[in-house]
């Protein structure tokens, strides 16, 4: 069995003041130095935490700008070519008036130089027909009185 002498007592007593001065020496600086690690991890991962923060606060900031700016580009976009394209209907339709306006007036005087030229050629037909109708009498006219001039020179002889 265990017998409790005066040799174990002072091997207890002589391990509690190893304890305690392993503790002053040894484990109280190594706590001290992982307390002062635990605290410099901690002050960076709270600063890295802000910093996160702040970078993500400044890209939603910067996506959201970018938003804006995009629609309102979008919208002048939209503005300008629709104030275009009125335009070019404006001046598509101004193309159109004055193109029929143009073939009105070019339908109008070929109407009347159509006139003219039937009027023209009517009257022109006229006295065509007129002339041939009168050289046609007066050649039957000569006709007879020659035909008349040679019976009488018959008859005479």
């Amino acid at each position: 069995m265990i017998e409790f002498n005066a040799t174990f007592i002072v091997a207890m007593l002589s391990f509690v003041v190893f304890i305690f001065i392993m503790n002053a020496i040894f484990y109280n600086p190594i706590l001290s130095i992982i307390r002062k690690r635990e605290d410099y991890m901690e002050s960076n991962y709270k600063d890295a935490k802000s910093f996160n923060d702040t970078a993500e606060i400044n890209n939603n900031k910067y996506s959201t700008k970018i938003t804006q700016t995009q629609n309102k580009c979008r919208q002048d976009i939209k503005l300008k070519v629709g104030a275009a394209q009125t335009e070019a209907d404006e001046n598509l339709r101004s193309a159109k008036d004055s193109f029929k306006a143009s073939i009105e007036q070019i339908k109008h005087n070929i109407t009347i130089q159509g006139e003219a030229l039937s009027d023209q050629l009517e009257h022109s037909v006229v006295e065509e027909l007129a002339s041939t109708i009168i050289s046609k009498l007066i050649n039957d006219t000569n006709t007879t009185k020659t035909a008349i001039a040679n019976e009488n020179n018959k008859v005479l002889d």
